[in-house]
């Protein structure tokens, strides 16, 4: 990754492959695919980021339509693991192989706690290694990336491909939305329910407006971040975009998120030029893309037949949807069924199993979703929630992390996010601008766990998780950092 040119190749090379592998045997595109991940991240490990970049966002649609293009991301992952482990043991850096920082221990140590659990409650195999690479996948990701070192222009490339990626994902998001959901998705998700309160909202090529709003979060910061290193106000125009379709997407948990992150952000960073670049941002993507766009689909609606199942359920406007969150009905919901139900039989299972929890695929994470639990039947929640055929989202990741891991499970994971809290705020000594964007995203991903199982995210996390390892390599002076300060320190070098 040490030039444009190489980067333009590889984004060419991987949409053709993955275009072309739609249209193959299952069986075909999986060997293709895979093979064409695990070479090019065993001769090109850095590779890996833009490839899995140019990957995941799209993955939900390419695997819709062509179930064998699902392993190649895993299988990319886990090939760069191998090859930094190759290389260590070639140079004899054994010890480096083992060298991790106290917040890694305790996520492992968290994932072990639920494991161990689970057998111990019944859960399949099958159940537990589902879970299990939900959660380590990128993890693994992490650890790989932590072991390389990254230049300036290697970091640029990738936040360039993270804006493209977005703007791609937008284009496909508005004639998604405009043509009420019927052109260019799978006949499978246009004949997919969707309840009137989230018809109006951006699902995307991810298949999931929650999921494409994360996204959009990252991509502001990457045209953000564009911005403020080059300079040219050019960037201003994906981040408009970004931060209007994130509005369109109608994704509560992330709008509050990222709005309580920036602002102590902004806070952080004592600057009225970032201030004023990101007001400037957020209002003209409401007035610019938000508002023209909602109207251009009220007016289609209207005119299709479309508009009063649209306007059910308090799904008028950004508006209606926030308020009626705090409406009776709403409430009544919550409390019956949802979010708010969860949380109190949750506690009731805790009480019952308060040392290790009750395991991974036990309470509403994805394997319970897959492969059911079998302590549904004793706490009366089997079929409860049906959502896509199969049970139920707890929808809020620390409720899943008290019930699955119980009190020790809980203790590792909240080690696993202060102590990464902690290596963020001391890197304010040497790269404030580092540290400031690494707690926003702490921040921000500690926020929206409250509404959504954002661990088992994978995209999210994909990127979480490349951040903090960038962020080891600079504080070890193995990688380039974007600061002010390091520009104005290469500059004069």
């Amino acid at each position: 990754m040490n030039d444009q040119k190489q980067i333009i190749q590889l984004t060419i090379a991987t949409v053709l492959l993955l275009t072309i592998g739609l249209f193959l045997p299952d069986s075909v595109a999986i060997g293709l695919s895979v093979i064409y991940f695990a070479a090019v991240t065993w001769y090109k490990p850095k590779l890996l980021i833009p490839l899995l970049i140019l990957y995941f966002p799209f993955r939900p649609f390419l695997v819709e339509i062509n179930d064998g293009l699902k392993f190649a991301g895993d299988v990319g992952i886990l090939v760069l693991v191998i090859k930094v482990v190759v290389d260590a043991i070639k140079q004899k850096d054994y010890k480096s192989l083992f060298q991790l920082e106290w917040y890694e221990w305790a996520y492992l140590g968290f994932c072990l706690v639920g494991a161990i659990s689970a057998l111990t409650t019944g859960v399949s195999l099958v159940a537990i290694v589902f879970q299990l690479r939900k959660f380590l996948t990128m993890y693994l990701l992490y650890y790989g990336i932590k072991r390389l070192a990254w230049n300036r222009t290697e970091m640029l490339n990738v936040l360039k491909i993270i804006s493209g990626v977005a703007i791609v994902l937008i284009a496909h998001g508005f004639v998604e939305k405009l043509s009420q959901r019927q052109w260019l998705i799978p006949q499978a998700w246009k004949e997919m329910f969707i309840s009137p309160a989230n018809f109006e909202r951006i699902y995307g090529l991810l298949s999931n407006p929650n999921s494409m709003s994360m996204y959009m979060v990252v991509a502001i910061a990457a045209s953000f971040t564009l911005l403020r290193v080059t300079k040219k106000k050019a960037w201003y125009i994906p981040l408009v975009l970004e931060a209007g379709t994130l509005l369109l997407t109608y994704s509560r948990g992330t709008i509050i998120g990222i709005t309580i992150a920036g602002i102590i952000f902004l806070f952080l960073a004592k600057d009225k030029q970032i201030t004023k670049q990101a007001i400037i941002a957020a209002l003209a993507g409401f007035l610019l893309v938000f508002l023209p766009v909602h109207n251009l689909d009220r007016m289609i609606a209207e005119k299709t037949g479309q508009a009063g199942q649209q306007q059910q359920d308090g799904s008028g406007s950004l508006g209606d949807r926030f308020s009626s969150s705090f409406d009776e009905e709403q409430f009544e919901r919550s409390l019956n069924t949802g979010r708010i139900f969860f949380v109190k039989v949750g506690l009731d299972i805790w009480t019952d199993y308060p040392a290790i929890g009750t395991g991974f695929g036990t309470f509403g994470d994805s394997a319970a979703l897959v492969y059911s639990s079998p302590i549904y039947d004793d706490y009366g929640l089997k079929d409860i929630y049906d959502y896509m055929g199969t049970d139920f989202y707890s929808d809020n990741q620390y409720i899943q992390i008290i019930v699955q891991t119980g009190t020790i499970g809980t203790i590792l994971f909240a080690i696993f996010m202060l102590n990464m809290a902690f290596r963020m705020g001391k890197l304010r000594k040497t790269d404030p601008a580092l540290s400031h964007v690494t707690l926003f995203f702490w921040l921000y991903v500690g926020l929206v766990g409250v509404v959504y199982n954002v661990w088992e995210n994978q995209v999210f996390p994909m990127f979480f998780f490349a951040l903090l390892a960038w962020m080891e390599t600079v504080k070890r002076g193995r990688s380039d950092s974007l600061s002010p300060a390091a520009n104005r320190k290469e500059e004069t070098s």
